[in-house]
């Protein structure tokens, strides 16, 4: 990992208005996230897949969660972040870009319109796109998506995750409802490898669903990976990329 692509991942989790920076371990013991989806998640990441993560509310995680993933990106990936009116201005053929968020709220560095249609077309050319939505449902999803935005279907495929956060227990006070803890948990799950539509592949119920199908092996070796980084005081995202590019060299040298 050279010195640039930590510099950015320590502008991305950079604490902000006193939230709190989460890895995908963090999440794991806070029962956000289960260990097998979470080594499922990271194989795909790992593999190339593009990930969106979406909740109605603000305030679910959806910013933690999507940063969560950032330690699986495949090495040979270059971390960008995806601004307005400057999507396609790439100086790199295989990168991961990183929008705030999908949306067309005020924020300048939210992505909309004709960003919104480049960012996806980085996506369907084989670039990684990584953001965040302000929806409740796959449906809500690919109607701002395909519908209002005009992207066209096999654009949308690129997106091959949508990660679907739930919060219980919402209202007022430290994080206390009625004498009970609030609750953020991955909702439900879609996957699409580009050739079909998203199917759902994990719900909060049911965990991972038979149509989770992957690459075995690889999702042994990230739930090893995982295990051990649970026992591991040093846990930030940066820690874990680097820790992780090393196991996944090792996982390749070894298969």
């Amino acid at each position: 990992m050279n010195q640039r692509e930590i510099k950015l991942l320590q502008d991305l989790c950079t604490p902000r208005q006193g939230e709190k920076v989460f890895s995908l371990v963090d999440l794991i013991q806070k029962k956000t996230i289960p260990l097998d989806l979470a080594a499922w998640l990271a194989s795909k990441v790992s593999h190339g897949a593009s990930w969106i993560v979406c909740s109605g509310p603000g305030g679910v995680g959806k910013t933690t969660t999507m940063r969560s993933l950032l330690p699986f990106v495949p090495a040979d990936r270059r971390l960008g972040i995806a601004l307005p009116n400057k999507v396609l201005n790439l100086r790199f053929e295989r990168g991961c870009l990183i929008s705030h968020e999908l949306s067309d709220h005020p924020p300048p560095t939210y992505l909309w319109d004709q960003d919104l249609r480049d960012f996806f077309e980085l996506g369907s050319r084989g670039h990684q796109v990584v953001g965040n939505m302000h929806v409740d449902h796959l449906d809500q999803a690919r109607s701002e998506i395909v519908d209002v935005n005009g992207v066209p279907e096999r654009q949308y495929r690129a997106a091959n995750l949508f990660l679907f956060l739930r919060l219980e227990g919402q209202g007022p006070g430290q994080g206390r409802v009625d004498g009970s803890r609030k609750k953020r948990y991955v909702q439900e799950v879609y996957y699409t490898d580009g050739a079909m539509g998203h199917q759902r592949v994990y719900t909060a119920r049911r965990g991972l669903l038979p149509e989770a199908s992957g690459d075995e092996a690889h999702e042994t070796m990230c739930a090893d990976f995982l295990h051990d980084a649970l026992k591991n005081p040093k846990r930030s995202i940066i820690d874990l990329r680097q820790r992780f590019l090393e196991w996944q060299h090792d996982f390749e040298i070894e298969y």
